[in-house]
């Protein structure tokens, strides 16, 4: 009868017939993620969770190049996201209908759908890559969570 270890390894040969480390992890991470954390379904959260544990890196040093690069492509999304907004309440009054109109539809659909944005599929790919939790959103990761735990904190404190 095959061991737990010997047949988490098992897993993870089977894994990597199909899928580089890279994407193996990200599935992983991903499946635990969306599915695991939202289950009613106790053994699946659990075989998710151990699943996801096969490819989590535990880095014995930081990797200080792609921590930097991480943090880049944070402040780059914050940049992004800071110009279009600035853009869609400017650009109305720099430029006729017909040019503005077609931009800051773009710009609210890139926004408010569900589409995964490219910098933030860079960013979950670097996250899951130094073992960290990828995010959803990047605007509800950085902008709209913090702002909720502010207001629970202060209803809390009152």
């Amino acid at each position: 009868m095959p061991t737990s270890t010997e047949e988490a390894h098992s897993i993870v040969e089977i894994l990597d017939e199909y899928l580089d480390e890279t994407q193996a992890r990200e599935l992983t991470a991903r499946l635990e993620q969306e599915i695991g954390r939202n289950t009613d379904n106790d053994s699946l959260k659990v075989s998710l969770e151990m699943l996801k544990a096969l490819y989590s890196i535990r880095p014995k040093k930081i990797d200080y190049i792609k921590k930097g690069l991480l943090y880049f492509v944070i402040v780059f999304h914050f940049f992004v996201v800071t110009v279009n907004i600035s853009a869609f309440f400017i650009l109305p009054f720099l430029y006729p209908l017909w040019v503005w109109m077609p931009l800051n539809s773009f710009i609210l659909t890139v926004t408010f759908t569900r589409e995964i944005c490219p910098i933030t599929k860079l960013e979950n790919y670097l996250r899951t890559s130094l073992g960290m939790s990828r995010v959803g959103g990047f605007i509800g990761h950085y902008i709209v969570r913090p702002i909720k735990k502010a207001f629970r904190n202060e209803n809390h404190s009152s």
